[in-house]
C-alpha cells in the first residue's frame, strides 16, 4: 500500500492512499459526486482511467511565478511573487505515471492531471473455452 501526503509549509498530513480494493485515499474529504477531497485550498477530483485531477488556486500569480517539481515522488508547487508565496506538496504512490504529468494555469486555477501508469491500471484477462 502506497501513502499520499498533503503538506503545506505549517501543516503537514498523512493519509493512506488505495490498495487496489477500493480504497479511498481521500475518503474523508468527499463533497459531492466525483469529488474527492478538499484540503489546504487543494481540490482533488477522481478521473475515470482511476487517476487524479489537482486544482490549487493560484490567482494573482503569473505562470513564471509558478514552480511545479517532482522530486523522490514528492510534487511541489510553489509561488512566489513580490507580494507573497505558497508551497503546497503531494507525496505521490508508485501507481502515478510521473512521467506524464500535466499542468496548465487559466482563470487563477493550476490544474494537475496525476494519470495513473499503464502498468499500474487493472488488465483484463480473456477467457477461453479448453480442454
Amino acid at each position: 500500500m502506497a501513502d499520499i501526503a498533503r503538506t503545506t509549509r505549517q501543516t503537514p498530513a498523512r493519509s493512506p492512499f488505495g490498495d487496489g480494493l477500493g480504497w479511498d485515499p481521500f475518503r474523508n474529504f468527499f463533497t459531492g459526486p466525483g469529488s474527492v477531497g478538499s484540503f489546504a485550498g487543494v481540490e482533488v477530483t477522481r478521473t475515470e482511467n482511476g487517476g487524479y485531477h489537482v486544482e490549487i488556486p493560484v490567482a494573482g500569480f503569473k505562470p513564471e511565478e509558478i514552480d511545479v517539481t517532482l522530486d523522490d515522488d514528492v510534487l511541489t508547487v510553489a509561488g512566489k511573487s513580490d507580494r507573497r508565496q505558497f508551497t503546497r506538496s503531494l507525496l505521490l504512490p508508485d501507481e502515478i505515471d510521473a512521467e506524464n504529468i500535466e499542468a496548465k494555469v487559466e482563470h487563477g486555477l493550476l490544474s494537475l492531471d496525476l494519470n495513473i501508469h499503464p502498468k499500474a491500471q487493472p488488465k483484463k484477462i480473456s477467457v477461453k473455452v479448453g480442454s
